[in-house]
């Protein structure tokens, strides 16, 4: 965001007052000043730090943290089997016209356009498509009216031996998401075309259905460890709970789960909660979310990190084909930040996170 003036007043009320901007950012930015509140809510914090003044850094920093939120990366995956080895580089070497095949499902100009045809490149034994683009955002205020959103799909073969592709999306909106479908189709359809798959073949994604009640908890529950060298595992901190009208209640919490349709669980320490350390209530529960806490400590670079592991469209329409999708998310701590990027990462943390998702997969899944 470029700006020629200094925001103050009622101008950066509209930044502090987003639900992206939380109390302890702005309590934190407060004490930096000297300034110290007994209440911690915003109606007492965003009145006094609009009476000082905010330097452009701080601006910027507040802006950052509030757009890194609304940007926060979605990751998908899927796998497909191939016939034979392949090389990537001479598979993939033609663009994918992405752009008309955006004008072929739009009826009307969509608000957004793609900045550039994504152009396939090769790195590490990958296919990346990478690609930005424009939305308009006529109902937000002045400070992000045109809103840009970076998505990816990137293509690389199996290290297991087994001849499969696998498919990152990288998703950070709706429109990105449309995107990263319509490569995957293409991607598909170019496989299909040099006869590496067959005709009826496609991708394999992890969906809800894959599991019963109680395989699904104990999938999302394998997160709650330190799977991985650079992760210290804290804490469960929300929990998304429906209960499935079909099974019957265990006799302990009977009274208690029949009187309610669905609940979301927030905490420090929900991996000690009764519901999900007790195995019989399982089967009762549906869990279409976790977000998990760690510490991290990736080369040095140290902070906290969290774990969002959900299937979006089960929680929002009950949808039982609802794909998983994982949101991987840094706040690094402050002498650290000019060391590493998130992007770098959570590239060095996403193949421990799909190494675990797809060994408790295997041994979850419902058969």
């Amino acid at each position: 965001m470029n700006i020629k003036i200094l925001p103050q007043g009622d101008r950066i009320r509209q930044l502090l007052t987003k639900s992206n901007i939380t109390n302890t950012n702005i309590n934190t930015l407060l004490r930096e000043k000297g300034v110290f509140l007994g209440n911690n809510e915003k109606n007492d914090s965003i009145p006094n730090l609009m009476k000082t003044i905010v330097s452009p850094n701080e601006f910027r920093e507040l802006y950052d943290t509030q757009k890194n939120k609304e940007d926060s990366i979605k990751l998908r995956t899927a796998t497909i089997k191939c016939k034979k080895g392949i090389d990537l580089t001479s598979v993939f070497a033609e663009d994918i016209n992405i752009k008309q095949k955006i004008e072929e499902i739009y009826e009307y100009q969509p608000n957004f356009k793609l900045d550039i045809n994504p152009h396939p490149y090769f790195e590490d034994d990958k296919v990346f498509y990478e690609y930005k683009i424009e939305r308009d955002n006529l109902l937000q205020d002045w400070t992000n009216n045109k809103s840009y959103h970076k998505g990816a799909v990137i293509v690389s073969k199996s290290d297991s031996g087994n001849l499969e592709l696998t498919v990152e999306q990288n998703s950070t909106s709706k429109e990105t998401h449309i995107i990263n479908e319509l490569l995957t189709k293409e991607i598909r359809n170019i496989l299909e075309s040099k006869k590496l798959i067959a005709e009826d073949d496609d991708f394999i994604r992890i969906k809800f259905n894959d599991f019963d009640n109680s395989s699904r908890i104990q999938f999302l529950y394998s997160f709650a460890r330190d799977f991985c060298i650079y992760l210290d595992f804290k804490s469960i901190t929300d929990i998304n709970v429906m209960l499935d009208e079909n099974e019957e209640s265990h006799k302990d919490v009977k009274l208690f789960l029949d009187e309610i349709d669905s609940l979301k669980l927030n905490g420090k320490v929900l991996q000690n909660h009764i519901l999900l350390k007790n195995n019989s209530y399982h089967p009762k529960l549906i869990f279409a979310a976790i977000l998990l806490r760690y510490k991290f400590n990736i080369d040095g670079v140290k902070g906290v990190c969290t774990i969002d592991i959900s299937f979006p469209e089960y929680i929002s329409r009950r949808d039982e084909n609802s794909e998983l999708q994982i949101s991987i998310n840094f706040n690094i701590d402050r002498e650290h930040r000019k060391i590493a990027t998130e992007t770098q990462l959570r590239k060095k943390l996403y193949k421990f996170v799909e190494r675990n998702k797809f060994d408790s997969y295997n041994k979850q899944k419902s058969q």
